[in-house]
């Protein structure tokens, strides 16, 4: 299976977190794990305090695709000293995976502040041995003519049923079978 991570690295997370002003709330970039086997991949991404119906989960070609919002738990820091070092706000986190999965086959469950993603590997299609059926009518086109033709001696736009049999009343007109030559009756 081919290698499938390319998601932010993590040294660039904890440059973002010193960059921030001190005391003040950072942006908020869900960890996550990302385990590949035969089966698919699993991916596992921390999302404390974030509601499942608060998170939208894509797959568009290679890109998984997860975004929501951490919101803080308090209204306003305004009037009061604070020392925030948790993170909040809107996220969106995209990681690359194995091509070719079906975004109808994942599923994705949340327990204790963890989502859990599994896309599976789509099942491989195999070969299928195709039986060929001996034709029962013999010559080309037996049995068959043209709508559009009217048939043998038809006029345009006359039809005859495509399975061989006659409309009704031309039973009447049809010739006499004829035998065919060489042969004894």
């Amino acid at each position: 299976m081919a290698t499938i991570l390319q998601p932010l690295a993590p040294w660039m997370r904890d440059l973002s977190r010193f960059m921030n002003t001190p005391g003040a709330a950072s942006a908020f970039l869900p960890p996550a794990d990302v385990l590949v086997s035969e089966d698919g991949v699993t991916v596992y991404m921390d999302v404390p305090g974030i509601k499942a119906e608060d998170l939208d989960i894509q797959l568009e070609n290679d890109m998984l695709t997860v975004r929501g919002e951490r919101r803080p738990p308090w209204e306003s820091l305004e009037g009061c000293t604070a020392r925030v070092e948790r993170s909040f706000g809107a996220f969106e986190r995209t990681l690359r995976v194995t091509g070719g999965l079906d975004p109808e086959g994942i599923e994705a469950s949340m327990s204790d502040g963890v989502l859990m993603m599994r896309l599976p590997e789509p099942a491989r299609t195999q070969p299928r041995r195709i039986q060929i059926h001996p034709s029962t009518a013999t010559g080309s086109g037996a049995g068959v003519q043209a709508e559009t033709e009217g048939g043998p001696g038809g006029a345009p736009g006359d039809t005859a049923p495509a399975t061989g049999e006659m409309p009704e009343g031309a039973a009447d007109e049809a010739p006499a079978p004829t035998a065919p030559s060489g042969a004894v009756a």
